[in-house]
């Protein structure tokens, strides 16, 4: 399994539109809790005690909703914020099921930036519950995964999903002119920034933020990078403005304000009026 498809394929389950996930109901038979033990071992899954000695246990997050998150590691410090990049190892299941996606075999972590519709709600509301160096599980019931009819043939209809994670790092952006702030999350040391008419190749995920959040273009489906000659016009003004700090073999999150992208015309089909913006870059060249 190539790095790339092994990416994609958890930004294409996490984006995928779901159908009727409002009115899902929670499916949560395969989660059982024992209050008779600090923590109970089923053919399912082994979780942690709500309470011990009558103490709320501060290792388990629960909301009213189903969604849970239970740590084996919590720390106190550097809690992760909206529209943070972070990078994570992480396997993903169905409840009481098989594995459908993991980055085991990229042997590296993985980068995902909440705000952007990048990860299935469940997930990244209970990552915006954890800190940096935390390790624990995110129990998603299916109204915030995959709904009513689940994913193809990798995830069942209604089935809870179970999402084991490491947050390796919290990346620091690099905030430039107009709000730009570019998250590089593979850096090289060698190279050179580019300059003016230089031509810059890159394979892109380009997604919507906030409400409208979610992908709206990839490089991929043309199944070729894209180019453009850095400060001679040709893409909207905030990829240049990212693109001044970017070296060849690096790849980044630039999150690009409204105003530096489509502004209040949008993009037709894309981009709605007054959105910002975020490009997930892979720099293949710069010359």
């Amino acid at each position: 399994m190539t790095k790339y498809f092994s990416i994609l394929s958890l930004i294409i389950l996490a984006s995928c539109q779901l159908e009727g996930v409002e009115d899902a109901e929670n499916n949560n038979e395969d989660i059982i809790i024992n209050d008779g033990a600090d923590s109970v071992e089923t053919d399912e899954v082994l979780m942690l005690q709500d309470s011990i000695d009558g103490q709320l246990n501060d290792m388990v997050f629960q909301k009213e909703d189903g969604l849970r998150v239970e740590w084996d590691i919590k720390n106190t410090e550097k809690q992760i914020q909206l529209n943070d990049v972070v990078m994570v190892n992480y396997t993903a299941r169905v409840a009481a099921g098989e594995v459908y996606d993991s980055n085991k075999e990229l042997g590296e972590p993985v980068p995902l930036k909440t705000n952007i519709g990048m990860m299935l709600p469940g997930w990244e509301t209970g990552m915006l519950e954890m800190h940096e160096g935390d390790k624990g599980r995110i129990m998603i019931p299916a109204a915030q995964a995959y709904g009513e009819d689940g994913y193809l043939t990798i995830v069942p209809p209604k089935a809870d999903i179970i999402v084991d994670i490491e947050i390796v790092s919290i990346v620091k952006p690099i905030t430039l002119e107009r709000g730009v702030k570019v998250y590089k999350w593979k850096t090289k040391p060698a190279g050179k920034n580019p300059t003016k008419n230089q031509l810059i190749t890159f394979d892109y995920f380009a997604y919507n933020k906030g409400k409208e959040a979610g992908m709206y273009d990839n490089s991929y489906q043309n199944e070729a990078p894209f180019s453009f000659k850095f400060e001679n016009a040709g893409v909207v003004d905030g990829l240049h403005i990212g693109m001044q700090v970017m070296k060849a073999g690096e790849n980044a999150f630039i999150e690009i304000p409204a105003k530096a992208a489509y502004g209040s015309k949008g993009l037709i089909d894309h981009v709605p009026a007054n959105t910002d913006i975020v490009y997930d870059v892979r720099i293949e060249s710069i010359l």
